[in-house]
């Protein structure tokens, strides 16, 4: 049956006042989503691993169960484990000179979230007024409050205006 019941879901950049009754989504299988009434659509939503490598591509899959039925998760505030710092060792040895740590992100919103407390946390414990953040006009990090802040503002960030922090545009090269 093809859902008809609203969903109950927040569902970011909607327009819930609009629609309240979303497409659902099944299954996937390499480049396409599978949808409740068995239609095969192109994904060309999706995150970066699905966009370069599709959905459920046997070797991230075999390596994500192998890696589960081991250690699914902990947190790194305390602790660490043998996966991670090899790969951490990996990316340090593809690194410019001089960047020797590497920080793990659970989405690309945490990730721009981090950084800017990793950059605006340096320049205040260096004792310096360094303060002015500067982004690429039109651009797009995430819907974290600091992710608005740094992209572009419109009808999805306007209720939040208060809240968003001042940076500095330049044109896209």
């Amino acid at each position: 049956p093809i859902t008809t019941v609203p969903s109950a879901i927040w569902h970011p950049f909607a327009q819930h006042a609009l629609r309240s009754v979303f497409p659902t989504v099944v299954g996937a299988d390499g480049a396409y989503l599978i949808m409740q009434d068995g239609r095969r659509i192109i994904d060309a939503i999706s995150s970066w691993w699905v966009i370069t490598h599709g959905h459920r591509h046997p070797h991230i899959v075999a390596a994500i169960r192998k890696q589960a039925e081991t250690l699914d998760q902990i947190i790194f505030a305390e602790y660490t484990h043998p996966s991670a710092e090899a790969l951490a060792a990996k990316l340090i040895g593809l690194a410019p000179p001089g960047l020797e740590h590497v920080f793990f992100s659970d989405s690309g919103s945490t990730c721009v979230e981090v950084a800017l407390k990793m950059a605006l946390g340096y320049w205040r414990h260096a004792d310096s007024q360094r303060r002015r953040i500067i982004v690429m006009e039109h651009s797009y990090h995430g819907d974290t409050i600091g992710t608005m802040s740094v992209g572009a503002r419109g009808i999805f960030t306007q209720a939040y205006e208060p809240l968003l922090f001042d940076v500095e545009r330049i044109p896209f090269p």
